[in-house]
């Protein structure tokens, strides 16, 4: 009978179901490579690194174990685990969730989110939808040009930019009245959502807040961003987002558990989706400027430099 060797201690096992427990179970380790984790470690934590840095050598009984219980994976467990040129192409989009978080500041700043689909229709979702929307507008309706922002409330690396280089756009360009800026939340890529099944739910709120008390948005978007969770918790509920409202001083943050419950701004979610599509967006955060989208973390003097000429064109 074959024997498979532990890894970490070199114990001798029967099967490979056998090794597989006896890794974990005692060493807290992968029985393929002996990668150990931290003892409050998850189980979650090693089906993702077994997708992440043994994608080829996976045994079938694995692979559907891991794919069964793995939503979604960060930049980061794919960086950590492959290199840089893995991280950005390597793993199976069925699953596949890129992130941004502290490696992007590192230098990884051009790739930001890059849109892949994921599970559970837009279709499938009832709603109560109104047709009467605008899309969320950070500045004002005279400004000299106007840029449009298609972000989403679940990516880190929007998180980043809206916590540092946004809010010198804003103080620049936004408040001397030069620019305006049009943020469009992409919920959905294609039918299906965008950073998780929570998703659309983001974009109901934030929206909701927009088209019920504007003077209040701008607040709310930062505070969203500013409190953002971990990129791999489903966060975005009706309970969670109405807290944000709360905490953000909106007048009336029922607004948001309504519209998030009713699936109120699905049209506008959709019209968003489909505009992000044909402008060419492929990550967020991403910036539509007379007509050609670019990601303004790669280079802020470049982002500037677009901007102004935007103003002075």
């Amino acid at each position: 009978m074959a024997s498979h060797t532990c890894p970490v201690c070199s114990e001798q096992l029967a099967s490979n179901g056998s090794l597989r427990d006896h890794a974990w179970e005692t060493h807290s380790a992968c029985h393929y490579c002996g990668e150990q984790f931290t003892g409050d470690a998850e189980k979650s934590a090693l089906y993702t690194h077994w997708l992440t840095a043994h994608p080829a050598e996976l045994q079938k009984v694995d692979r559907k174990r891991a794919e069964s219980n793995v939503d979604q994976i960060s930049f980061s467990d794919r960086l950590s685990s492959e290199g840089l040129g893995a991280a950005v192409s390597g793993v199976p989009r069925r699953y596949v969730l890129v992130g941004g978080g502290a490696a992007m500041a590192a230098g990884l700043a051009g790739f930001g989110t890059v849109v892949t689909s994921q599970s559970s229709g837009v279709n499938q979702e009832p709603a109560n939808t109104v047709d009467d929307y605008e899309f969320a507008r950070i500045g004002s309706e005279d400004a000299t040009a106007t840029v449009t922002y298609f972000g989403s409330y679940k990516c880190p690396a929007c998180a980043m930019f809206e916590t540092g280089q946004f809010r010198t756009l804003l103080q620049e360009y936004v408040e001397p009245g030069d620019l305006a800026i049009v943020y469009r939340n992409i919920s959905y890529f294609g039918d299906e959502p965008f950073l998780g099944s929570d998703a659309p739910k983001a974009g109901h709120a934030g929206l909701a807040v927009y088209n019920n008390e504007p003077e209040s948005y701008l607040d709310y978007h930062s505070y969203v961003f500013e409190n953002q969770p971990p990129e791999g918790q489903r966060w975005a509920t009706a309970e969670r987002l109405t807290e944000f409202a709360r905490q953000a001083g909106v007048s009336n943050p029922d607004i948001v558990r309504t519209a998030v419950e009713e699936n109120r701004y699905r049209n506008a979610l959709q019209e968003t989706a489909s505009d992000a599509k044909d402008a060419g967006i492929n990550s967020t955060p991403s910036l539509l400027v007379d007509g050609t989208t670019f990601n303004p973390l790669g280079d802020a003097e470049q982002t500037r430099q677009r901007l102004e000429a935007a103003i002075n064109g």
